[in-house]
């Protein structure tokens, strides 16, 4: 008999870093690996990544990535992985672009090309025991996957995101009947994506845009900017086709997005020409061209910001132009989408910015999680990807489509489900989880240090205090040189600054007298953490700061050296570089 195992080392009671665990019999499965972007008050951090220490620690047992799409959310820690770890990950043909491409822009080597193996609907992969089966459904990003795992205990189906389409006959269509055959020869455990467990109903129709910009593109001479993440490939499809109709020229402003228009998946299917595809220069030229902007999460912003601003070198907003903001916020850059709507109302050109309560992103909500259980009917229900209270509602769905209310399972990040024939329960032990912070040169983790004095920096400032002492006998032979930055307004005569003065003297002194008694237990380093804490309290008295406090101490060896205070008078002579600059309100 099987022994299995599921788990969550990202994903669940929060928005992003989908990354999720199935352990058969010590043979690992990984299922999608996504970031989410972070609340900007997490300065110069790119995005979030999970924790991956529990997948380095046992990457002998990994036997692959299964990843349902091309959304950030669900495979933008691939690249992150594979640095460390040469294993396959299984995908569709957009995801195996959009991943070649993310890898390429980190300059990631040790990948390889057999690290992406593309896989097709109705396909079985076999891992001896393990037989997995792919099968085809509807979201955001064209032939989605969902994968069935057949065990001795079971199958164990996991969909990622999926919404219930039975009109939808493109290259977005669910397939019903093989998710039908899947659920008649029974389902042990169904893993469901629920991140939209509250809305109520079903997403379809309110997934689709082309009502609300069909008017828009009818219009003769009007240029067209539209906004939209490049994982909102069905959004595209819309897009385009509305342009055929009206005979817009399409530009595209973003690399991405630009190699997936290119793809054949997307060109058999949308008949988009050479001829059809302007550069964006001729789309500055045109009268009625549409210039497509996408990226992923706050990279689409800063690209508006920048054109909004009119710091961009090509594309610049006129009266002559439409924006149409064709994507409602996603998690974590709420803030950052209503900014840009400010910035972009600043320009001459016109805005729509289409709202989520009218364009719902296309993953599952009340409806669409019962008709698919329904159709399923498994034994246990895992919700996955959502807050808490999604995951409550999802619990619900569930309930009223047939499975035991005690055969639900609602886990957090790190916690394991232990699934059998006859039971599934938590396990008391958690695997180690945690975030990783990505800053923008995208080649490493972000400590806790590092991003604790950014805020500080951000919000208190920064202080560096410089002297030079005698190397011979530790007497202090400069004056002290003290700048700071964002700390305090230096207004003439203010006695916090000879405070801090004699402070810094007094301490070198100490040190002077402790190396005359026992030079072997003089420590420099030790003096100069005493200044900075003494040097913290101050100002932390004087205005409720506490600033970085950076403090050099050179030592000289005292040759062909003029200056040398011996009094008081000459030592209260305090000099500060920045004092001219704050005068004039700089600080």
């Amino acid at each position: 008999m099987s022994k299995i195992k599921f788990m969550a080392l990202g994903g669940q009671d929060e928005r992003g870093k989908n990354l999720f665990v199935l352990d058969i019999d010590d043979n690992l499965f990984v299922l999608d690996a996504g970031v989410k972007y972070p609340d900007k008050g997490i300065l110069g951090v790119d995005i979030v990544t999970p924790k991956l220490d529990y997948l380095k620690n046992n990457k002998q047992k990994i036997k692959g990535i299964f990843l349902t799409n091309s959304a950030s959310y669900n495979m933008g820690s691939v690249p992150y992985i594979l640095k460390t770890m040469d294993i396959p990950v299984y995908c569709n043909e957009i995801t195996q672009l959009v991943g070649k491409i993310k890898i390429s822009r980190m300059r990631i080597k040790n990948t390889k090309d057999q690290n992406f193996v593309v896989v097709k609907d109705k396909q079985i992969l076999d891992f001896g025991k393990v037989k997995v089966e792919v099968f085809r459904t509807t979201s955001a990003s064209p032939q989605s996957y969902g994968y069935a795992f057949h065990t001795e205990e079971g199958t164990i189906v996991y969909a990622g995101d999926y919404i219930i389409d039975g009109k939808e006959q493109s290259y977005f269509s669910t397939d019903f009947n093989h998710i039908n055959e899947i659920g008649k020869k029974g389902v042990l455990a169904l893993i469901a994506d629920s991140e939209y467990a509250s809305r109520s109903g079903f997403t379809v129709p309110n997934h689709k845009i082309e009502s609300f910009i069909s008017t828009s593109f009818k219009e003769k001479k009007t240029k067209i900017a539209i906004g939209i993440f490049e994982e909102d490939i069905f959004k595209l499809g819309e897009i385009c086709m509305a342009a055929k109709e009206n005979n817009r020229k399409i530009a595209v402003y973003g690399r991405t997005m630009t190699e997936i228009l290119k793809s054949n998946l997307i060109n058999e299917n949308l008949q988009i020409a050479e001829e059809d595809i302007i550069t964006v220069e001729e789309y500055m030229k045109s009268e009625n061209g549409l210039l497509i902007i996408s990226g992923t999460g706050d990279v689409l912003y800063s690209k508006l910001a920048k054109i909004a601003t009119g710091n961009d070198e090509v594309v610049e907003f006129t009266e002559k132009d439409l924006i149409i903001l064709a994507t409602p916020p996603a998690p974590g850059v709420e803030k950052r989408h209503a900014q840009i709507l400010d910035e972009l109302a600043r320009t001459d050109a016109r805005l729509i910015a289409l709202s989520d309560r009218n364009i719902w992103s296309m993953h599952a909500s009340y409806e669409d999680i019962k008709v698919f259980t329904s159709m399923l009917n498994p034994k246990y229900f895992i919700p996955v990807k959502s807050l808490f209270k999604d995951s409550l509602k999802a619990e619900k769905a569930a309930i009223e489509a047939g499975v035991n209310e005690r055969n639900v399972v609602i886990l957090d990040n790190g916690q394991v489900a232990n699934i059998s024939k006859n039971s599934i329960s938590i396990a008391d032990k958690k695997v180690d989880i945690g975030n990783s912070y990505v800053d923008q040169a995208g080649v490493g983790d972000v400590g806790a240090i590092v991003l604790n004095e950014r805020k500080l920096l951000a919000t208190d400032g920064v202080m560096i205090i410089g002297a030079t002492i005698d190397s011979r006998n530790k007497e202090l032979i400069s004056m002290i040189d003290t700048q700071m930055r964002g700390v305090l307004y230096i207004k003439e005569e203010n006695p916090i600054f000879k405070i801090i003065q004699k402070e810094i003297e007094s301490l070198l002194e100490q040190g002077q007298s402790q190396f005359k008694e026992n030079p072997n237990k003089y420590d420099i380093n030790e003096i100069k953490k005493d200044i900075a804490t003494r040097v913290k309290t101050l100002i932390k008295q004087e205005s409720g700061k506490q600033p970085i406090v950076l403090v050099i101490v050179n030592e000289y060896d005292g040759k062909d050296y003029v200056f040398k205070p011996r009094n008081n008078s000459n030592r209260n002579n305090y000099r500060n570089n920045s004092n001219n600059n704050n005068k004039k309100g700089s600080n």
